[in-house]
């Protein structure tokens, strides 16, 4: 009872915190935060769905882009974002006086890239619009952003229900160590924080994602049950249906599925059964998105940003072999994406120090040895079947979607000249296998009597990493 009473108090902290971070980023500074509010607005103010011909900004958000200065004022220590004393000025009155017509008409013609996107989150978010109409720009997106707060804080439950599946000894120390620990780095892990403290459906994308990985241990540690393919079914769609990256989980409940299929003869015509089930529940909202993206986008699940026109091409690079493009990317994971999976902030331009990236690096190339050391010492100290086959299934979490992105990005490479590269926070849908996998990793090289006080450091150094992120770098980059 007191560890779930902590869960508890763990994720109302993270929600405090959420809303100090949300209070903390100016309007916009959030990762395509503006164009997300913008499909928001316009179905809350137009009572319907973007079609055929809704490419544009309202103008209200158009318009309150240049007074934000999005993209405008490039990264370093002397530069002043709005909102300061500064000679760009501080331009909150600006926002207030915004003519409130302006939310409906259309006239600047500022292209809004997310207008065509999958709209389940925008639709979830417009009656909490609704409700704060009657406010300025300012409010009416700062309550948004406690929707994503709030919608994002449940993420600590689902860490601590998947750490009690890995880790369900309850006399073990190990064990109630691991479920403590891994919750805790989630909720003060600074990106985490960051991206859902802003206006951005990617809070619902992690939590589906990482409620998938939650379902998908049940299937192999119980089975797959008619309650469980259910369950699989409506996440999936609700997270197809937020944006379609979550397509690439698919794989992996297939595979999960035939193991499950495979390993219990007894069981073969309820698990066929319970997987027509959940696809009967994942195709037809499937298929209405699919018709809808091709008549929109004339592509199957999203807008092409180079075919819409939000990215100039000026020196493809048709030339550009596979090789060459693996050799990129994957050097990319180590370098820019390993940085804006942990601490990189706003548009990507607002790193932490130097040397906080490679000592994370160190520990992480730690981490990996400790896994590895741990997997080849199998048969000296033979890994339980059943364990072995959940962390595996954990380790293609993690690897699947960087494959699924990497085969993404030729597809641009081949049609365009151009990559679309990969951020951090695509990849942190595997934020709890991820973390699991960085913790045990260090401990495998660590003496027991040690283990405790490791569980205590990694514990306050997150939290010190997230507050020292607000503080040390993202206030000082807006403020002083």
């Amino acid at each position: 009872m007191r560890e779930k009473i902590t869960i508890v108090v763990l994720m109302i902290l993270m929600i405090i915190k959420g809303v100090l971070w949300s209070a903390a980023f100016p309007l916009w500074q959030g990762p395509d935060e503006d164009d997300h509010y913008a499909v928001i607005q316009f179905i809350a103010e137009t009572r319907r769905l973007p079609g055929v011909g809704d490419e544009v900004l309202p103008d209200e958000v158009a318009l309150s882009r240049g007074l934000a200065d999005v993209g405008r004022v490039p990264y370093a220590p002397e530069q002043r974002q709005a909102f300061s004393n500064s000679s760009i000025g501080p331009n909150e009155a600006a926002f207030a006086d915004l003519d409130p017509n302006l939310r409906r008409t259309f006239e600047r013609g500022d292209v809004g890239k997310l207008m065509h996107a999958t709209p389940l989150y925008y639709v979830m978010a417009a009656p909490v619009y609704w409700w704060s109409s009657d406010g300025d720009l300012l409010f009416r997106a700062h309550v948004q952003r406690l929707l994503a707060v709030l919608i994002g804080s449940p993420i600590v439950i689902v860490a601590y229900l998947i750490t009690r599946r890995l880790f369900p000894n309850e006399d073990d120390t190990f064990h109630q160590a691991m479920r403590l620990t891994i919750p805790i780095l989630v909720a003060f892990h600074p990106m985490i924080t960051e991206i859902t403290a802003v206006v951005s459906v990617d809070g619902l994308l992690i939590l589906c994602y990482s409620l998938l990985i939650l379902l998908t241990i049940d299937v192999l540690q119980k089975g797959l049950s008619w309650g469980n393919s259910i369950w699989i079914g409506v996440v999936f769609t609700i997270g197809v249906l937020t944006k379609p990256t979550l397509n690439g989980f698919a794989p992996l409940v297939a595979l999960v599925i035939f193991y499950d299929y495979w390993r219990s003869p007894a069981r073969r015509p309820a698990i066929f059964k319970a997987a027509v089930l959940m696809n009967a529940i994942i195709i037809p909202p499937l298929i209405w998105w699919m018709q809808r993206s091709w008549r929109l986008n004339q592509d199957l699940f999203y807008f092409n940003p180079i075919l819409k026109g939000h990215r100039i091409i000026n020196n493809p690079l048709y030339d550009y072999g596979i090789w060459d493009h693996t050799v990129d990317y994957y050097g990319s994971i180590w370098g820019g994406m390993f940085a804006t999976w942990w601490a990189h902030f706003g548009w990507l331009d607002t790193p932490v120090q130097p040397w906080v990236y490679h000592l994370l690096r160190l520990l992480t190339v730690l981490a990996i040895v400790g896994c590895l050391y741990r997997l080849l010492n199998h048969f000296r100290k033979p890994i339980a079947a059943d364990q072995l086959i959940s962390w595996g299934f954990l380790a293609l979490t993690i690897a699947v979607p960087v494959i699924m992105l990497q085969i993404y990005d030729l597809t641009f490479w081949w049609d365009f000249g151009v990559g679309r590269g990969m951020q951090g926070r695509y990849w942190l849908g595997t934020v709890v296998p991820m973390l699991s996998f960085f913790v045990i990793g260090l401990l495998f090289l660590i003496p027991k009597r040690w283990h405790l006080l490791t569980h205590h450091v990694l514990r306050i150094g997150i939290v010190i990493f997230n507050f020292a992120s607000l503080l040390a770098f993202i206030l000082p980059r807006y403020y002083l």
